[in-house]
């Protein structure tokens, strides 16, 4: 997750050099703060400075001397005299202020990835966003800092830029930064860490772990090598003078120029270093190398991780990337109803299951048909052209599509008005489909159908005839394409896009039922069951903060068969005493209160919980949902981790750790026509 984007001034900015100075002082969450900045000539005959509003103690100074101003919530408005409004400035602003926001303790719910925390200095760390008003920030300026930081002896403080060192002089440590590119927004961190650090060429690689997590820095410092190197390769020299992995004492995944804030948690996932520390690297590249000009839209966070985690898939097997398509298209269908979906152009930032599956799934799915519409050596060479002219400048849609349009020598204006300009993707369905022998070969007629709104998209139609596979585009650019297709083996079957090259709005045949499903829910039912070994009420609590359950109602058992009548989803938190309460169960899946068995596994022990997501029986649309805890032991823990596994139908956890996962078979796609015999 990046920095948050935000909109380029409209005139030149105005230099200024910060020299920074603050001091921290935790067991009071307070920080002391003197801003001395030099601020290049202009004709303004007013400053205005962003500082917190709840900053105190406020003194301004002129070129030496004090000076009124005019304060306003977080802004402080500084008149300048006449004589000083065409030479440089000295400003001079000395603060101080209390930064206590609370933050989460083992959060259930990550939806929000910054839990709306902006400011939080405690005994724990300290967490100081870009934007949260902890330092002086004059409005249309390019600024660079000397930032010095004061902390209680063994707290080093970590920011974008170069590290000129730490030191402890009179029972603190100083810690002191150089920030000489262009930064939106300085973030910084502090903590008891302990830095380990080599070099790439010029770049400094760095890790600023606390002690217990001092194992995981050498492999977190040779992945942000490699990493490094493949991004130089694709796009250009990288940007900054260092990078850092900085841990953070809640659970965060922020990009900040230079450096990426992991919470310590997190940072032991077996997974991070395959996938999301290449995401925020990535972002030194696309949001904190080259800007977002937020006002059209948030592009950076579609494109890294279409470079990043999809890219990862691709390099390992096309099956991976086939596979990573596919859910990218199954979180969008799922999480971004038509009712509710913004388009790409109004995309900001990820704060709820919608904005991701818009922001990140259909921007990747965006710049992956962008890249098969162009080629490939236009779509990777206009990036490099995209990094190359607007380092530290802000960019948008229409600079991508300038770039891109420029090296393939095509119009796209069609392609960025749809994917972009528009919410929504193409609903595909086959009709009509028969194949007849002629002349040695076969043909193939029939109907590939859009439903409204048309879309205009280039897809492949495969043809499977007894192990031969042949492929045939299709243009659709209305409600319908005819097909007339030849295929030189008698054909089996025809599957329209079988690679998940398209973003599409899928079918719900074509979407087993998962806990997305829920997580997308306008309206969710915990129906308790009478009677189980666990204390149900409040595992349906955990179940609606960990799924962020918008709308919710909890019920008894007995209330059940109305429940399910009402077509709402459901959740059914212990197994009903009734077994025809139960929704109709795929093959291979039995239950019963003390034993679970899905497709030859077995969980029975006490500290095992199942949950598994099933369709609704009299709603086609919805689904019914178990959470069926074999004992006490770890069911809550099962409980609160479920949010993380939105892509699946069932898993399963002993003590609170995932044991196993899977999908439930979906039914045929109606993309997919199958032949049981010649001609039909």
């Amino acid at each position: 997750m990046a920095a948050a984007a935000s909109t380029g001034a409209a005139a030149e900015p105005i230099a200024v050099e910060h020299r920074l100075t603050v001091e921290l002082v935790p067991a009071e969450s307070r920080l002391v703060g003197r801003d001395r900045m030099r601020i290049a000539a202009s004709e303004r005959a007013e400053l205005s400075i962003a500082l917190a509003a709840r900053a105190r103690r406020v003194r301004v100074e002129v070129n030496g001397s004090g000076r009124p101003f005019d304060r306003s919530g977080s802004m402080l408005r500084v008149p300048l005299h006449a004589e000083e409004r065409s030479r440089p400035v000295l400003l001079d602003v000395a603060y101080e202020a209390v930064f206590d926001d609370p933050v989460p303790v083992n959060p259930l719910n990550t939806d929000n990835p910054g839990f709306g925390v902006a400011a939080s200095i405690t005994a724990e760390g300290v967490f100081l966003l870009g934007g949260a008003g902890w330092y002086p920030e004059l409005a249309g300026s390019r600024p660079s800092f000397h930032l010095t930081v004061a902390a209680p002896q063994g707290i080093l403080a970590v920011t974008a830029g170069r590290s000129l060192g730490h030191t402890d002089r009179d029972g603190a440590t100083v810690s002191e930064w150089q920030i000489d590119h262009p930064v939106r927004g300085l973030a910084l961190s502090a903590a008891a860490y302990r830095v380990q650090e080599r070099t790439l060429g010029r770049t400094v690689i760095a890790t600023y772990f606390r002690e217990p997590n001092q194992d995981l820095a050498p492999a977190y410092l040779e992945a942000t090598a490699g990493y490094l190197e493949l991004y130089e390769r694709l796009f250009g020299p990288y940007p900054f003078p260092k990078f850092a992995v900085v841990e953070n004492f809640f659970p965060t995944g922020y990009g900040f120029p230079s450096y990426t804030l992991i919470g310590g948690t997190v940072l032991r996932l077996p997974f991070i270093i395959a996938t999301s520390l290449g995401h925020e690297i990535a972002h030194c590249w696309w949001g904190n190398g080259v800007f977002v000009d937020a006002a059209a839209g948030n592009w950076s966070e579609g494109l890294t991780t279409y470079v990043a985690d999809y890219l990862y898939k691709e390099r390992e097997s096309p099956e991976e990337a086939r596979s990573a398509r596919l859910q990218m298209i199954r979180n969008y269908t799922t999480l971004a109803p038509p009712e509710s979906e913004i388009p790409l152009a109004r995309f900001l930032s990820r704060t709820d299951p919608m904005t991701k599956a818009v922001g990140y799934d259909k921007g990747a799915m965006v710049f992956h048909m962008l890249r098969r519409e162009v080629g490939e050596e236009a779509f990777w060479a206009a990036l490099r052209d995209l990094f190359a002219s607007h380092l530290f400048r802000p960019a948008s849609w229409a600079d991508i599509r300038q770039a891109v349009e420029a090296r393939s020598g095509r119009s796209l204006g069609w392609f960025f008005d749809q994917w972009v300009q528009r919410p929504g993707a193409p609903r595909l369905r086959l009709e009509s489909v028969v194949a007849r022998p002629a002349d040695g070969a076969w043909t193939i007629g029939g109907r590939l159908v859009q439903a409204p709104p048309h879309f205009k998209a280039n897809v492949s139609a495969v043809v499977d005839g007894g192990g031969v596979s042949e492929t045939h585009p299709i243009a659709l650019t209305g409600d319908s394409a005819d097909l007339a297709l030849t295929a030189t083996h008698q054909p089996a079957g025809l599957a329209v896009d079988p690679e998940s090259h398209l973003l599409r709005r899928l079918d719900a045949a074509e979407i087993p039922p998962s806990v997305n499903s829920l997580k997308s829910s306008p309206v969710v039912t915990l129906v308790l069951a009478r009677s189980s070994n666990a204390d149900l009420r409040r595992l349906a609590d955990i179940l609606v903060r960990s799924l962020g359950l918008r709308r919710a109602a909890v019920v008894s058992e007995e209330d059940l068969e109305s429940a399910l009548a009402s077509g709402r989803d459901l959740i059914l938190v212990g197994l009903p005493q009734e077994p025809g309460r139960l929704p109709g169960l795929p093959a291979g899946v039995a239950l019963s209160p003390r034993r679970v068995a899905v497709n030859g596994a077995i969980f029975e022990r006490s500290d095992e919980t199942f949950f598994g997501v099933f369709r609704h029986p009299q709603a086609a649309a919805r689904v019914v949902a178990l959470l069926l805890p074999l004992g006490p032991a770890g069911a809550e823990s099962a409980a609160g981790k479920l949010t993380h596994y939105g892509r699946y139908s069932f898993l399963a956890f002993r003590n609170g750790a995932n044991l196993a996962k899977g999908f439930w078979p979906q039914d045929p796609s109606p993309l997919v026509h199958r032949w049981t015999s010649a001609g039909n």
